[in-house]
């Protein structure tokens, strides 16, 4: 199995909508290719993690990185792994902005993911350092991060 780490930055800011239809294709396409993951989100700036068979995994960041919506893809070098660390997510969405709104898209997840840090690290050190990084970028949200 194949996980993929890699950081976009946006051609512009992303709405709500923007990111609901982005979340919803992403989960659609996934969960017939079998994919699972992680997409963050924050000012300007994804961080997606894919995981699954490597034609799968492969299929899906062809499609990704057609995508017009951002620009700059800098990814890590894929790597073979044993376990998911989204096994139950055709795609997580993590959204800290909305920690500090009435909008819970991405809340739960970032929680969850905030959360789950300790687990995902013992099974990926790489990962859990690039969640980790991320989440320490969100220096307008303070204590809210927690990491």
């Amino acid at each position: 199995m194949k996980r993929l780490i890699y950081l976009s930055s946006a051609v512009r800011l992303a709405t709500r909508d923007d990111l609901a239809r982005i979340l919803g294709a992403a989960r659609r396409n996934n969960r017939r290719d079998g994919v699972t993951g992680l997409l963050m989100y924050h000012d300007g700036t994804f961080l997606q993690i894919l995981e699954g068979e490597e034609e799968a995994v492969d299929r899906v960041f062809g499609r990704i990185a057609l995508n017009d919506l951002h620009r700059g893809i800098q990814s890590l070098p894929p790597t073979q792994v044993r376990e998911r660390l989204f096994a139950d997510w055709t795609m997580a969405f993590a959204n800290p902005d909305t920690l500090c709104g009435d909008d819970d898209l991405g809340a739960k997840a970032f929680e969850a993911v905030r959360q789950d840090l300790d687990r995902i690290e013992a099974l990926d050190k790489r990962a859990a350092i690039f969640v980790r990084t991320f989440f320490s970028t969100f220096r307008d949200l303070g204590s809210l991060t927690g990491v």
